[in-house]
C-alpha cells in the first residue's frame, strides 16, 4: 500500500510535508495566505535573495522546492562555537532583504516602503549546501526595516526553550545593528508578537518585560 506524503516539519502556524522528486508541501493550519507569499517569495527570488522555487499556489498550501540542510538554529545548537557567524549571516540577510522594495499589493505595517519578513529568525534559514536561504514568508509586509530587526530581537530574547544559547545569538546578532534605533522600533515589533495568538502566555509575559527594562 503506497504511503502518504511524509511529515518533516510542524511549526505553530503550518505544517510541511515531502512530495517526493525534490518538492514539498507547505500546508497552512488556518488557511493562510498563499498567494500573498507565493507573490513575495517570486518577488525576492527574481532580485536574487535565496529563497525555494514557488512550483504550485493552491487555496491552502504552496508546493515548493525542497531545500535540505539544517536550520541555522540546528547548527548552532550542534556547535555552539558558531553562533558568532551563524548571528552575523542573520544580520547580513535582514540587510539584503531590507535593500529590496516591497512588491506592489502588499499590505504595510507602520511606515516605510521596504519589504519586510516579520519572522526572519534562525530557525527560518536553512543552511543549504549553496548557501543560506530564507523560508516562511507569511508574515511578509511593508515597512521600516528595524521593526523587522527589532522583531528578531523579541523573538530571540523571548521564546520559551531557546535558554542561555537563544540570548546569546540574539545579542550577537544585535551588534550588527544600531541599538537606539531598535529600542525606538521594540515597542511596535512587541505589538506585532503579541498580536499573534500562537504565542504563549509565558512567552507574552517575557516580551512585556523586554520592552519594560530597555525602556529604562
Amino acid at each position: 500500500m503506497a504511503s502518504g506524503p511524509r511529515l518533516i516539519a510542524a511549526g505553530r502556524a503550518s505544517e510541511v510535508f515531502d512530495l517526493g522528486d525534490g518538492r514539498v508541501l507547505r500546508r497552512f493550519k488556518g488557511g493562510g495566505h498563499p498567494e500573498r507569499e507565493a507573490l513575495v517569495m517570486r518577488h525576492v527570488r527574481l532580485h536574487g535573495y535565496p529563497v525555494p522555487e514557488v512550483l504550485e499556489v493552491t487555496g491552502d498550501a504552496l508546493v515548493l522546492e525542497k531545500v535540505e540542510g539544517q536550520t541555522m538554529w540546528e547548527a548552532a545548537v550542534a556547535l555552539p562555537s558558531t553562533v558568532r557567524a551563524q548571528a552575523e549571516t542573520l544580520a547580513r540577510l535582514h540587510c539584503e532583504l531590507h535593500e529590496i522594495g516591497a512588491p506592489d499589493g502588499l499590505p504595510a505595517v507602520g511606515e516605510g516602503d521596504r519589504l519586510l519578513h516579520l519572522d526572519l529568525h534562525p530557525v527560518n534559514v536553512i543552511l543549504s549546501p549553496g548557501g543560506p536561504v530564507v523560508i516562511d514568508w507569511t508574515n511578509a509586509r511593508r515597512g521600516d526595516p528595524a521593526l523587522d530587526v527589532a522583531l528578531m530581537w523579541v523573538i530571540g530574547a523571548t521564546t520559551t526553550g531557546l535558554g542561555s544559547l537563544g540570548g546569546s545569538f540574539t545579542r550577537h546578532f544585535l551588534a550588527h545593528f544600531d541599538r537606539n534605533e531598535l529600542r525606538r522600533a521594540l515597542p511596535a515589533a512587541a505589538r506585532f508578537r503579541l498580536a499573534d495568538a500562537n504565542v504563549s502566555d509565558e512567552e507574552r509575559r517575557a516580551v512585556r518585560q523586554l520592552v519594560a527594562e530597555e525602556a529604562l
